[in-house]
């Protein structure tokens, strides 16, 4: 899954737009944790309020969806940007709680 293109298309907030356009976040996986856990680095840094990163945490919106098979599957999501810089080390605990939710949408592979 590493170094393959994907795109978070957004739907809320509605209004959202990034440098890559209405409603889209482009970039790559940096890592999965858990099928309940991915690490996405986004092409560019995304502000969301007063909270700025280039680094989503990304978790399944519907209880029994996970990421087994995102490669070939558009999975809905919940993103929280993650507000320290990203560690390798942290577990899925940590950057599920230095994170602030700030999307719902879906990833795809490009």
């Amino acid at each position: 899954m590493n170094q393959e293109k994907y795109f978070v298309s957004v739907g809320e907030p509605w209004d959202f737009e990034s440098k890559d356009g209405q409603n889209i976040v482009r970039g790559e996986v940096l890592g999965v944790k858990s099928n309940q856990c991915l690490i996405f680095k986004a092409n560019h840094s995304l502000k969301f309020d007063s909270v700025e990163s280039d680094i989503l945490i990304l978790t399944p919106r519907h209880q029994g969806n996970d990421f087994s098979d995102l490669p070939n599957e558009l999975v809905v999501v919940n993103g929280s940007l993650l507000l320290k810089d990203y560690d390798e080390t942290l577990n899925e605990k940590e950057l599920r709680e230095k994170a602030k939710f700030v999307l719902i949408g879906s990833i795809k592979k490009e």
